[in-house]
C-alpha cells in the first residue's frame, strides 16, 4: 500500500526530527558510540546504524576508529558562517595578513571544536600541496601547537582528552607529558613547537582571549625549521599579535 503524501511527509519528518535527536547527542561530547547514542535517544541500534549512515554519506558526522562517531567537516563548515565566528574571522584577518608578511609564515586562526582543533582561515602564499593541506585540516588538539594552546586553556577539553586516551594506549603513555607542556603554556602564554604536525616544521601559537577572559581562539605560524632556525626569535611578534586581536575582541566585546 503506497503512503499518502500525508503520510509520507510525516514520516520525513519523523526521520529528520531523529537525526536532530542523534546529532543533539553530540552537544558536550567529542564522540560518541552507537551504544551511547541509542542508550540517549532510546531509538532501536538499527535506526540508529541507518540514519549515522545518511550522516556520514552527507558528511556531517565521521565515524572514527574504535567504532565511534564524531561531528563532521559539514557541520563545521555551515558553522563557520555562524555570525560570530563570521566576525571572528574577519577581525582577525588584517593581524593574520600582517603577521605573515612579517614572518614569511603560514599564519592559522584556530579554534575549538570538542577535542578537536579546526582552522577557521589560514594564510599563506604557499601554493597547497597533500601535504599543506594535511597540515591544515582538522586535527586532535595535542597534536599542534596552536590545538594544545586551546587545550591548555580548555578543561572540559582536558576531560574529553582523558577519556579519548582510555581507548588510546599511545596517548594515555603521553599525558604526563601532555600536562606539563600545558602548564608551561599557561605559564609562557606561547607554545613553540618543533616537527609540529609534519617534520622539518616548526610553529610558535599564542591564545586569544575574548571579553569575558576566556579563550577564544590561537593564533600559529608554521614554517620550515630552515627558514627560521631558532623559533624564539619570532615569539615576541606572535605574542604582539595576540594581544593586539585579544585588544580587539575585548573593545568590541566579542567573546
Amino acid at each position: 500500500m503506497t503512503d499518502s503524501p500525508v503520510t509520507g511527509t510525516s514520516d520525513r519528518r519523523s526521520v529528520i526530527r531523529r537525526a536532530f535527536e542523534i546529532l543533539d547527542c553530540f552537544d558536550g561530547a567529542a564522540e560518541m558510540t552507537v551504544a551511547g547514542i541509542v542508550e540517549r535517544t532510546g531509538m532501536p541500534p538499527a535506526t540508529v546504524h541507518r540514519i549515522l549512515a545518511s550522516l556520514v554519506e552527507w558528511g556531517g558526522v565521521e565515524r572514527t576508529s574504535y567504532g565511534r562517531y564524531r561531528l563532521g567537516d559539514r557541520i563545521w563548515q555551515l558553522g563557520s558562517e555562524v555570525p560570530q565566528l563570521k566576525r571572528l574571522r574577519d577581525m582577525a584577518q588584517p593581524f593574520l595578513v600582517d603577521l605573515h608578511l612579517d614572518t614569511k609564515g603560514t599564519v592559522y586562526l584556530g579554534v575549538r571544536n570538542g577535542t578537536d582543533g579546526v582552522y577557521s582561515d589560514r594564510i599563506t602564499r604557499v601554493r597547497s600541496t597533500k601535504h599543506s593541506t594535511l597540515a591544515a585540516r582538522r586535527l586532535p588538539l595535542e597534536r599542534t601547537g596552536g590545538g594544545r594552546v586551546l587545550l591548555a586553556y580548555s578543561d572540559d577539553a582536558w576531560l574529553g582528552v582523558l577519556e579519548r586516551a582510555e581507548r588510546d594506549p599511545v596517548l594515555k603513555e603521553q599525558l604526563g607529558v601532555l600536562e606539563t607542556r600545558l602548564a608551561r603554556i599557561r605559564e609562557k602564554k606561547v607554545e613553540v613547537s618543533l616537527n609540529d604536525g609534519l617534520p622539518g616544521r616548526s610553529s610558535v601559537a599564542v591564545p586569544v582571549f575574548g571579553a569575558n577572559g576566556g579563550i577564544v581562539a590561537s593564533i600559529a605560524v608554521a614554517f620550515p625549521a630552515t627558514r627560521i632556525p631558532d623559533p624564539w626569535s619570532i615569539v615576541p611578534r606572535v605574542r604582539a599579535t595576540g594581544k593586539a586581536l585579544t585588544d580587539e575582541l575585548v573593545r568590541t566585546g566579542l567573546g
